[in-house]
Parts: structure tokens; C-alpha cells; sequence
């Protein structure tokens, strides 16, 4: 019984996490490159899956990124997101911390999240997927 005691708060950290989507080293073609994901929850992949990811160039220089999230649950589910941005060397611009968003996918929907880089410098780009039943400390 005891073991059973400490095992259950390591499932219950297990389980919160976050998945993480960046685009591929090798892109898919123009305005749309590929994508990897990192998925370390597997029931939040089910309820908010990445299914596609496009990116283009908006007012000259800032690069904006669509991705399609998509759920195969029968109800109803909430999760949350951020975009985060880094500059060519991989360094996080600074002061453009974007705060986590909710959002409620319906059943066997794909719902599209889209951010805007907030300035030329941030050339790279990386999206959190949140479990909303399990949030992270924030």
C-alpha cells in the first residue's frame, strides 16, 4: 500500500506536462513546412493534436504562424496555449513573454491557432500545448 501512496503523485506529475510543436530543420515547401512535436502527454495529444502548420510573412518582415489543432474526443475539451519566439541563434526575444491561452475544442473539430511574431527578429517559433485539467506552475 504504501508504494501504491508514492507512486501516485509521480503518475500525477507524469501526466503534467505540456507538448511542444516546432517546425521541422527541413521545411515541406513553400509556406508550408513541417512540423515535429514533442508529446509528452498522451491524453492531451488526443484532445488537442497537431495536425498542420503553415507559415507566411505579414507587414513586410514579421513572420506568422497558423497551426490546426485537432481533437478525436467525443466531448467537449479545454486546453490551453503560448506562442514563444526566438531569435536565428535560438535566443528568446525579449519582453514578448506571451501569456498561456484557453481555448475549448468540440468533438472531432480543428480549430486554428494563429500568432504573429512580434518583431523581425523573432525568426523562430515554438507552441506549448497545455493540459487545462493539469495545469504547470506557472
Amino acid at each position: 500500500m504504501r508504494h501504491a501512496m508514492l507512486a501516485l503523485p509521480l503518475l500525477l506529475l507524469a501526466c503534467n506536462t505540456s507538448n511542444t510543436v516546432v517546425p521541422a530543420s527541413v521545411g515541406g515547401g513553400p509556406g508550408q513546412p513541417g512540423f515535429q512535436q514533442v508529446i509528452t502527454n498522451g491524453w492531451l495529444n488526443s484532445k488537442a493534436n497537431v495536425t498542420d502548420v503553415r507559415e507566411d510573412t505579414v507587414s513586410g518582415d514579421l513572420k506568422r504562424v497558423q497551426v490546426a489543432v485537432y481533437s478525436d474526443q467525443l466531448n467537449s475539451q479545454n486546453f490551453s496555449y503560448r506562442f514563444e519566439w526566438f531569435d536565428g541563434n535560438g535566443m528568446a526575444v525579449q519582453g514578448v513573454a506571451q501569456a498561456w491561452q484557453s481555448r475549448q475544442i468540440k468533438p472531432k473539430e480543428t480549430i486554428l491557432l494563429t500568432a504573429v511574431a512580434p518583431s523581425p527578429k523573432a525568426t523562430q517559433w515554438q507552441l506549448k500545448l497545455l493540459d487545462t485539467n493539469h495545469p504547470l506552475d506557472q
